[in-house]
């Protein structure tokens, strides 16, 4: 397991972290975003799909729970802060898990019987209005 930590001291610096992240990114690729409302999580997210060239406009997926985007690479952005105790089989989360596409889930630990295995958990927490500690895990 490979940590790496990082610092931002904006929401620019954090969409910057995530582009340069994608860019060694390949298919199959499932990411783990762990952080309180508001720490940039989707914004890490949006420097993703920036890395996997994806010229739409990313936004949270928090009540339509799954967004697609098609780039380089295309990306699946799950948002699990609604699902807190359902069952994550009958939501069809593990169909959205294939080798063709780079999925991040935000607020994992919400899908507690999610059995799969992460390749990237990522930690981001607030150490001031502004600036971000961002905690890569290779898993």
């Amino acid at each position: 397991m490979n940590r790496q930590k990082y610092k931002t001291k904006n929401v620019q610096e954090t969409i910057e972290l995530g582009k340069n992240f994608a860019q060694s990114l390949e298919r199959g690729v499932v990411i783990f975003l762990q952080g309180d409302l508001g720490a940039g999580k989707t914004a890490f997210t949006k420097g993703i799909a920036k890395g996997l060239e994806i010229e739409d406009v990313v936004n949270s997926p928090t009540f339509t729970i799954l967004k697609e985007y098609d780039g380089r690479l295309n990306l699946k952005h799950i948002d699990a802060y609604r699902l807190e105790g359902v069952d994550s089989d009958s939501l069809g989360l593990y169909d959205l898990m294939d080798d063709e596409n780079v999925v991040v889930i935000e607020w994992g630990e919400f899908l507690n019987d999610l059995d799969i295995s992460f390749d990237y958990h990522i930690k981001i927490a607030i150490n001031d209005e502004d600036e971000r500690e961002i905690e890569v895990i290779t898993c």
